[in-house]
């Protein structure tokens, strides 16, 4: 069992404008003594998250160092390089949703008007996923009957061996989790069974609506009641294996969440976030330099203009790394928030040195 990421509640932070956001970083990063600060970033490869890397270059005098690739996907060892072209550093990252919420997607409008999903690459990932999960919730039945409520399972869940990989994903029921001893008979497409105790005393509520007539199991079929196999090849260095190996121990999570996308994006951020950190305190040479990491979610309102949500935080001072400091949700924003919103005294042209 794989731990579980942050609850999604945690995460729900109010959203930030960019200028506040890198103000209240830079009157931190000031009060905190950094010296020749470069600011890194490490987000998807997107035409929409342009404006926002140029934003935070504007606020710290400095151009941004890139350490993502697309999906936001991060390469912890770019910090050697990235260590060359300044002293201290000032790290921003994370996944990117479209601020255009239907049926758990997020949607941007790109150039000539066209709208689309945004992160493109979490929402082609997650598809055959979330095809998978809604099909088996509409299949999976439950009802009524002589002695308790029933479950009707169908045959291509019962079939298939927990064992089975494929090149393509294949969802297996946690069977013990949703019935109660043998079958009772069979049906059109499957076995009915009694309904499992726990299942029923867990959702009681929802479970008195249920009458004679079979109804799908919908998000009952909850992340404790299924799982996913598929051939991982973990000797893959492209995106999509990649950031499908990093977010798969999740996807029962991802796809039973009210907004899959986003879940996605946060869960991606969480996982890439400490990766960095990680590298930091054990393999990176960090000498006695100070580094803060503010991780967490972009939100596209169009391609232009972006507003983010500090999630994660990492704070590490003059290389000392076990005494490093971590920040959850509440305690970044609270700690952001303690800040003064610093104003740059050179205009956005004077900064790109055009006159």
């Amino acid at each position: 069992m794989p731990i579980s990421p942050p609850i999604e509640t945690l995460l729900e932070q109010p959203p930030m404008e960019l200028m506040d956001l890198f103000g209240q970083m830079r009157s931190l990063t000031s009060e905190a003594n950094f010296e020749g600060e470069l600011p890194v970033v490490w987000q998807c490869s997107d035409e929409s998250q342009s404006i926002k890397k140029s934003l935070f270059g504007y606020v710290y005098d400095c151009p941004a160092f890139n350490l993502g690739r697309v999906g936001a996907l991060i390469d912890p060892k770019r910090l050697i390089p990235a260590s060359h072209h300044g002293r201290d550093m000032v790290i921003l990252g994370g996944s990117h949703i479209g601020g255009s919420e239907e049926a758990g997607i997020g949607y941007v409008e790109r150039v000539h008007g066209k709208v689309a999903p945004c992160c493109g690459m979490l929402n082609r990932l997650m598809k055959p996923y979330m095809t998978l999960y809604q099909r088996a919730s509409t299949l999976i039945t439950l009802f009524r009957g002589p002695g308790g409520l029933k479950v009707e399972i169908p045959y291509k869940y019962l079939l298939r061996k927990s064992t089975d990989t494929h090149d393509h994903p294949h969802l297996h029921l946690n069977i013990d989790r949703l019935v109660d001893g043998e079958p009772l008979r069979d049906a059109s497409q499957g076995k009915v069974y009694r309904l499992n105790k726990e299942f029923t005393n867990h959702y009681q509520h929802p479970l008195k609506e249920i009458a004679k007539t079979p109804v799908s199991i919908g998000k009952l079929l909850d992340p404790t009641t299924f799982y996913f196999t598929k051939n991982l090849n973990e000797t893959l260095h492209d995106p999509d294996s990649m950031l499908e190996g990093s977010v798969f121990d999740f996807m029962p999570d991802i796809v039973t969440s009210p907004y899959p996308h986003r879940r996605m994006a946060d869960i991606n951020t969480w996982r890439q976030f400490h990766r960095l950190a990680s590298y930091v305190t054990d393999s990176f040479d960090s000498g006695d330099r100070n580094i803060l990491i503010i991780a967490g979610l972009t939100i596209d309102h169009t391609i232009k203009r972006n507003t983010f949500i500090p999630q994660f935080g990492f704070w590490m001072q003059q290389g000392q790394a076990l005494q490093a400091r971590y920040f959850n949700a509440p305690e970044l924003n609270e700690l952001l928030g303690e800040q003064e919103v610093f104003a740059p005294c050179k205009t956005f042209l004077e900064y790109a040195e055009i006159t």
